[in-house]
C-alpha cells in the first residue's frame, strides 16, 4: 500500500502491553510519569497528577498506546499515551492473545524516509548503520545485521517501519554499569509516495487531442 503524503506528518504510533513499577512526581516543567516494564524493557510512561494521586497497585497489566513526542530541550523521544486500559491478569493468567502482544513487548509503527545509509569494515569487522528520519524526529540505527540492512533501501526512499525496544549494558561516567533501553529496527519496507490522482482514459485521450499537432491551414483565396 503506498505512503499518503499525510501519514508523513503523523508521528509514529506505538501500543505494548506492561506492569506498571512505580511513578514518578513531575518537577522542573517535566510530567509526572509512571514506570512501566514491557517484555525486553522499561520504559516511563507520561500521565496526570490525577493519575498520580491514584496509582495503581505494582505489577499491574496494562494495555498502552498512543503516539511518540519529539522533546526539543533535550533531543529525546516521549511515549504519549491516548489510552491505558487496565487487564484484570498477570503475565502468568494473560489470555493467549494478550500473551502473544506481551512477549511481543513494546512496538512501534511509522512512515518515514531513509536519511543515510552505509557499511563499513575495521579490523575486518563490519560495522551496518542507517538513519531513519520521520515526523518528529530522526534516529541513527547502529550495528545492523546483514540480512536488516539488505532489507533498507537507498537514501531518499520512503519506507514503513515497525521498531522494538532492546536493552545492553553500558558504563556510565561514574564506571557503574547501567542498562540502556533503545529503539531496535524490526521490521522494514520500501513504499512508494502517492503523489497525485492518475488521470482517466477519457481525460487522457482529450489531453491527446488537444495537445496533437493541428493542420496547416491553407492559404487564403484572393
Amino acid at each position: 500500500m503506498a505512503i499518503e503524503p499525510k501519514e508523513l506528518m503523523q508521528v509514529p504510533r506505538f501500543e505494548g502491553i506492561g506492569k506498571f513499577l512505580y511513578s514518578r512526581p513531575g518537577n522542573d516543567g517535566w510530567k509526572p510519569s509512571f514506570a512501566v516494564e514491557f517484555f525486553g524493557g522499561q520504559v516511563s510512561i507520561e500521565v496526570d497528577e490525577s493519575e498520580l494521586q491514584n496509582e495503581p497497585a505494582v505489577e499491574s497489566m496494562f494495555l498502552i498506546s498512543g503516539r511518540l513526542r519529539y522533546n526539543t530541550r533535550n533531543a529525546s523521544v516521549s511515549l504519549v499515551t491516548s489510552e491505558k486500559k487496565f487487564l484484570s491478569a498477570t503475565p502468568e493468567t494473560l489470555t493467549q492473545e494478550y500473551m502473544e502482544r506481551y512477549v511481543r513487548g513494546l512496538r512501534v509503527w511509522g512512515v518515514g524516509i531513509v536519511h543515510s545509509k552505509s557499511s563499513s569494515v575495521v579490523n575486518r569487522v563490519t560495522y551496518n548503520k542507517a538513519t531513519l528520519k520521520w515526523q518528529g524526529a530522526t534516529h541513527e540505527f547502529r550495528s545492523l545485521p546483514p540480512e536488516m540492512y539488505q532489507r533498507i533501501p537507498s537514501m531518499g526512499k520512503y519506507v514503513r517501519f515497525e521498531l522494538g525496544l532492546s536493552v545492553r549494558e553500558e558504563r556510565n561516567q561514574s564506571g557503574q554499569q547501567v542498562l540502556i533501553h533503545y529503539p531496535s529496527l524490526a521490521l522494514i519496507q520500501m513504499d512508494e509516495l502517492v503523489t497525485g490522482s492518475v488521470p482517466s482514459a477519457n481525460v487522457a485521450n482529450a489531453a491527446n487531442v488537444v495537445n496533437a499537432p493541428k493542420p496547416p491551414v491553407p492559404p487564403a483565396k484572393v
